[in-house]
C-alpha cells in the first residue's frame, strides 16, 4: 500500500467515525413517485445490485441517484442529509455499491419504495462511466 493511499484510507476512517455512519446503511429511496422510477422498482427485487453516485446538480449540489445494475436504470436518490454524510465521508463524485434490502408498498398501495443498503465500496463498478447522469 502506498502512502497515499494510506493516508487517503485513515482520514476517510476519521470523517466516518466523526459523521456516525455505519456501513452497511440501510436507506429509503427518495423521488420514487416518478412514473420511470415506478416502472424500475416494480421490476427490482430484494438484493438487486445498485450503485450509489454523486452527480451534483445545479440545483442540488448533493444529489446521490441510485442506480440498478440489473435493469441500467435510476430507481430514485438519497435525503439530503444522509447525502451529505457520505460526501463528507467520502468526498464528491463518489461512486459506491448497494443492494435492495426490501420493495415497499405496491398494490393496493399507489407508489412501488424500496428500503435498501450502502456498503462503503465500489467493488462492483470498478470501472464505471456514468458519464450520462452528468447535467450539460
Amino acid at each position: 500500500m502506498s502512502l497515499f493511499t494510506f493516508w487517503k484510507n485513515y482520514r476517510r476512517c476519521q470523517r466516518q467515525k466523526k459523521s456516525g455512519l455505519s456501513f452497511p446503511v440501510s436507506a429509503k429511496i427518495h423521488g420514487v413517485k416518478i412514473c420511470d422510477h415506478q416502472g424500475a422498482l416494480a421490476q427490482s427485487a430484494p438484493f438487486d445490485e445498485l450503485q450509489l453516485v454523486h452527480v451534483a446538480l445545479d440545483d442540488y449540489p448533493n444529489n446521490v441517484y441510485v442506480y440498478s445494475i440489473p435493469l441500467n436504470r435510476i430507481l430514485g436518490h438519497l435525503d439530503e442529509e444522509l447525502s451529505k454524510q457520505l460526501i463528507y465521508v467520502f468526498g464528491y463524485g463518489f461512486c459506491l455499491d448497494g443492494e435492495i434490502d426490501e420493495i415497499l408498498g405496491g398494490p393496493p398501495y399507489k407508489y412501488f419504495g424500496a428500503r435498501i443498503f450502502i456498503h462503503d465500496d465500489n467493488v462492483m463498478m470498478e470501472n464505471c462511466e456514468f458519464s450520462h447522469l452528468h447535467s450539460h
